[in-house]
């Protein structure tokens, strides 16, 4: 059995005088004290002053910890991160093609960013209630959607996932025009379509296809990716600009969670 990447392999002592939180973080990990761990790589993330190998090596950390805890989109977030920190960095390399083929994995059973599928929306009109649930309908459907395998159909199912990602965004949409609950809601899965989509241009493609075809379409691929990103970051912040509401709140935590990644993808968070 192939052992999974370990992300401080290579870490010497002489980074540790420059980011003494990320051997912390991973004494903690290895204790089990997952809490402080999570905490020293996020710091280390975080931090301006460290290297961007050793930044990269706590992004992958943590998008470690996000897979096993069956968060396999936020875990992509960071893959993005660690990847773009560090390209050429062998365990970087390494750990995030376990990550995309876990990523894969759980996708196929179900995995979607936010609350779940079918979640019922409150304190809206029962007809409004009912066009989200249309919405959910549909975005499960969105996730079942793979690109096939065969390079001849590849772009034409990546165009029809593309399509079929527009519609259902505008369906919700549609339900934002209520405003309240309802604008939270449905701004907050309108960007996480995009959100999904972007990653999934750049690490869903078929496991069948050779690597090095699949490398070279994720390079023309990227543009697309970061486009749907700079609309993720638009619907998200549109959800946030509503009043708050008790029964918008869930909704308010995913959107503010999910415009951090998207922004810290982007280089524009703070």
């Amino acid at each position: 059995m192939r052992a999974a990447a370990d992300p401080a392999a290579g870490i010497t002592t002489e980074l540790d005088g420059e980011a003494p939180a990320f051997g912390d973080a991973v004494l903690a990990e290895l204790t089990g004290d997952e809490a402080a761990a999570r905490e020293g790589f996020e710091r280390v993330l975080a931090s301006q002053d460290v290297p961007a190998a050793l930044a990269a090596r706590a992004a992958l950390h943590l998008a470690q910890m996000e897979s096993r805890a069956g968060k396999s989109r936020h875990a992509l977030d960071l893959v993005v991160r660690a990847e773009a920190l560090a390209p050429s960095d062998p365990v970087v390399i390494d750990g995030v093609a376990q990550l995309r083929a876990a990523a894969v994995a759980a996708s196929g059973a179900g995995d979607i960013r936010g609350p779940r599928v079918g979640t019922a929306l409150t304190g809206v009109e029962p007809a409004v209630a009912e066009q989200f649930a249309a919405a959910e309908r549909a975005l499960d459907a969105v996730h079942k959607l793979r690109p096939r395998p065969l390079i001849e159909a590849l772009s034409s199912s990546i165009r029809l996932k593309e399509a079929v990602t527009e519609d259902v965004v505008a369906k919700y949409r549609a339900v934002a025009e209520h405003g309240g609950t309802a604008l939270v809601a449905g701004h907050y899965r309108a960007g996480s379509l995009y959100h999904d989509l972007a990653l999934g241009l750049l690490f869903e493609l078929p496991p069948e296809l050779d690597p090095n075809v699949a490398a070279g379409l994720r390079r023309t691929l990227r543009g697309r990716a970061l486009a749907y990103l700079h609309k993720a970051v638009t619907e998200y912040k549109a959800s946030l600009a509503a009043e708050p509401h008790p029964d918008a709140e869930l909704w308010r935590l995913a959107a503010e969670t999910d415009l951090h990644a998207a922004e810290s993808v982007l280089g524009e968070g703070k």
